[in-house]
């Protein structure tokens, strides 16, 4: 049989007690009285230790009702009201951070556009003149009759892309890295004539899909000189004047095709 901790706590006090032979009678009745009180203590108050720390008992690990039971006490047209609020608070802080269709994300800058294609475009003043006109025409219509459909040619290196990228800054804050502009390049994306009827649909698909996520969406297709004529043919009805095609509205679109 184990000898019981008090005990045990006392022969050790007796021990240190009894190491120094010098000690006179008094000092060692003293020091045994005391170890014997200490030992009572202890043995009276053993969980005093897990007071001060955390271990596995009910000190530390309990279940507080009080908090819990909050949301029983509210009435259903309190709690719906709470959600409610907590909802349209999280809707908010989300269009802060994380773009969306929403005005705050999707805000034209005509005189930025404008000071741009003065500044930064070279060599095509009427080009500059005739694309800030149908841009600031079409952005601020609210309910314009057909998408925005521009064509631009040239060489390589006249500014076709850079023109694109101008209109983009002007629309979108995040510019073309906004997920609402989409670029397409025919011998990238549309690269073998066999599968032009799998490009057709995937296209379409795309198109329609992105519209719908957002009416203020921006395509870009790059190299149509070596786009399938089949494929300028799939999305030729979205270019028209249509209110809705399928149940979805591409008037407020933007389409550049660049040659």
């Amino acid at each position: 049989m184990q000898p019981r901790k008090r005990h045990v706590l006392l022969l050790w006090l007796l021990f240190c007690s009894g190491v120094a032979e010098a000690l006179e009678p008094i000092s060692t009745t003293i020091a045994v009285g005391m170890a014997a009180a200490l030992t009572g203590i202890l043995a009276r108050y053993q969980n005093i230790f897990y007071r001060f720390h955390e271990c596995c008992r009910p000190e530390w690990i309990s279940f507080n009702e009080t908090t819990s039971g909050l949301v029983n006490a509210f009435d259903p047209i309190t709690t719906t009201v709470a959600v409610g609020i907590g909802a349209t608070l999280g809707r908010t802080i989300y269009r802060y951070f994380q773009e969306t269709c929403h005005p705050k994300w999707i805000v034209y800058n005509a005189t930025g556009l404008k000071t741009d294609l003065e500044s930064k475009l070279f060599g095509q003043h009427i080009a500059s003149r005739i694309i800030l006109k149908a841009v600031n025409g079409f952005m601020s219509n609210d309910n314009p009759k057909k998408p925005l459909v521009l064509s631009l040619h040239g060489w390589t290196g006249t500014g076709k892309n850079f023109v694109s990228k101008l209109i983009a800054d002007s629309i979108y804050v995040e510019g073309m890295q906004s997920s609402f502009v989409h670029v397409f390049t025919s011998t990238l994306h549309f690269p073998h004539s066999e599968h032009i009827a799998t490009y057709k649909s995937q296209l379409q698909q795309w198109v329609r899909g992105n519209v719908t996520n957002c009416e203020r969406s921006m395509f870009i297709f790059d190299e149509m000189d070596k786009m399938h004529p089949g494929l300028i043919d799939s999305i030729k009805p979205y270019l028209d004047y249509y209110d809705k095609l399928d149940g979805v509205s591409y008037r407020k679109s933007i389409f550049i095709f660049l040659r």
